[in-house]
């Protein structure tokens, strides 16, 4: 992105909402590995043990406490201090928030129950939440054709097309909804692309557009 300095990708509103924003131009990563990694992000842990370096380790270590036992997410501290918290997309390990095998129905479990006053994914033609992380343009995905697919894909289609697409469009009603109330929220909204399989429209509007050209979204970023 242009906002990082690079000077081949153009992205004028995704620049204007960083020039709004708080930037943050060093990132890393305690764990090199997906669940692991977000797990340490979430709670504030160093992994140190078998099972903070699992993809399931928010789910062993997190999902069945109570409230206000650690480990705990710093979800719930926004959440306890009077903030309503909405999470949108692939934030821990599942891809909707909710916890269920690769090939099974979306269960009704929640991955961080005691984060969220909201966690909404729309999985479209594609019915839950891992089909759609490893969805393609048709409505299938890698784990409905046992894997025997290629890696990428650029359909001929809209932004909508693919899951991202309605996750962009999901994301700006609801921050709409949101700043027309009084109470302070806490909204995390993470993008399926480029986690795992590539898939994109193949003429590019690039579905990060649609929340970047939201004229109050640079201010809605800096809502106490």
């Amino acid at each position: 992105m242009g906002c990082y300095g690079n000077k081949e990708v153009h992205t004028p509103n995704i620049d204007q909402l960083a020039n709004a924003s708080m930037l943050f131009k060093r990132q890393y990563v305690a764990v090199p590995t997906c669940g692991a990694s977000r797990a340490s992000i979430l709670t504030g842990m160093y992994p140190q043990t078998k099972i903070q370096i699992a993809n399931n380790a928010l789910e062993k270590t997190v999902s069945g406490k109570p409230s206000g036992k650690n480990p705990e997410t710093f979800v719930e501290q926004f959440k306890r201090n009077g903030y309503y918290t909405v999470g949108i997309g692939k934030i821990s390990h599942s891809a909707d928030g909710y916890l269920y095998e690769y090939d099974e129905e979306r269960s009704n479990k929640l991955e961080l129950p005691n984060s969220w006053d909201e966690m909404l994914f729309d999985a479209g033609k594609w019915k839950t939440g891992w089909n759609a992380f490893f969805g393609y343009q048709d409505g299938s995905s890698r784990t409905t054709k046992d894997k025997m697919v290629k890696p990428y894909e650029a359909g001929d289609c809209d932004d909508e097309g693919y899951v991202d697409g309605l996750t962009a469009k999901l994301a700006t009603e609801k921050i709409k909804m949101l700043a027309q109330q009084k109470q302070p929220f806490f909204w995390v909204l993470v993008f399926l692309n480029p986690t795992c399989l590539l898939m994109r429209p193949k003429n590019i509007g690039i579905c990060t557009r649609k929340m970047a050209s939201h004229s109050r979204l640079r201010l809605l970023f800096l809502k106490p």
